[in-house]
């Protein structure tokens, strides 16, 4: 069972401990109150002729609340006792499907990816005719989606996990050709809570300006700012920036809509969204790109 699923089965346990613990409380109360409240004269008399009287019936009391409480406990131990066997094994079963189903989606993109490479070999050797070029468009297409679908699985596939942001963007960095584009980066101290394809983030990022920020683009800088109980990644270029337009659709709600700016986005916020954090675009148009990373209290760290 993973560590996720323990946790799970410890919180019923949890939860009956607190009711234990609080009934623990009323149960002295009771006690407190039964022998310090005024009772009726009658009763007061009949107590006070004799000690050994109000000895045995103060005790007979508290007998009979702590044989209910324990009675209480017990039942209650066995009832979250078995939901927390039955939460591990659902927790278990669950695990075993998802397994299936990505062991599943690997292989059917393996055989798509397989006959899109040889139905583009065939077209190779065909007459580049509007119709084999437009053919030929759409087998990229279909390769650009296929790597997006394996990339949206990946994520929340392993537990977030404190990185450093320094390392992740020179691993992102790595992965594109900047050219003649200088590179600044100032977070070297910091940490931060985050799913394991925080470098796709930065790659995409990276990439986005590379392929978008047109010919003035000559430099990409990226730093770091306190803003209340916050840390915020900013991520600047002084390309030709985003028009006000497209901003309306940079990050879709969901993959699919009408309009959208790519999967790239649209995988950078659901990445960073599996702890909280957030990102938005905050630049000028004409002026160069401007992405804002909020990293909320607790899912930063200084190191």
């Amino acid at each position: 069972m993973s560590a996720e699923a323990k946790e799970i089965a410890r919180l019923p346990h949890f939860k009956m401990l607190v009711d234990i613990f609080i009934i623990a409380i009323f149960a002295v109360v009771v006690y407190i109150a039964a022998y310090f409240m005024n009772l009726p004269e009658v009763l007061i008399r009949a107590l006070e002729s004799s000690g050994a009287q109000q000895t045995s019936a103060f005790f007979i009391a508290a007998i009979f609340l702590t044989v209910g409480f324990v009675f209480f406990a017990v039942r209650r131990w066995n009832e979250v006792t078995q939901v927390s066997k039955e939460t591990g094994r659902l927790q278990d079963a669950l695990e075993r499907a998802n397994s299936k189903l990505m062991f599943l989606n690997n292989i059917t993109r393996y055989d798509i990816l397989n006959e899109l490479t040889q139905l583009h070999r065939n077209l190779e050797q065909a007459e580049k005719t509007p119709v084999v070029r437009a053919v030929d468009e759409a087998i990229d297409r279909i390769r650009r989606q296929i790597k997006f679908t394996k990339e949206y699985q990946d994520i929340g596939a392993v537990p977030p996990s404190w990185q450093n942001v320094a390392d992740a963007i020179m691993r992102a960095k790595v992965g594109v050709d900047l050219g003649n584009v200088s590179f600044d980066m100032e977070v070297h101290d910091m940490e931060i809570y985050a799913d394991p394809l925080l470098e796709k983030v930065f790659y995409y990022l990276i990439s986005n300006s590379l392929k978008y920020g047109g010919p003035k683009l000559t430099q990409i800088r990226i730093y770091r700012k306190k803003a209340d109980d916050k840390m915020v990644i900013l991520f600047e270029d002084d390309g030709v920036g985003i028009s006000q337009e497209k901003k309306g659709y940079l990050f879709p709600k969901e993959w699919g809509s009408r309009k959208h700016a790519g999967y790239g986005l649209f995988l950078i916020r659901e990445t960073l969204g599996v702890t909280g954090i957030t990102i938005w675009e905050s630049g000028t148009p004409g002026q160069g790109a401007r992405f804002e990373i909020a990293v909320p209290k607790g899912v930063f760290r200084q190191i």
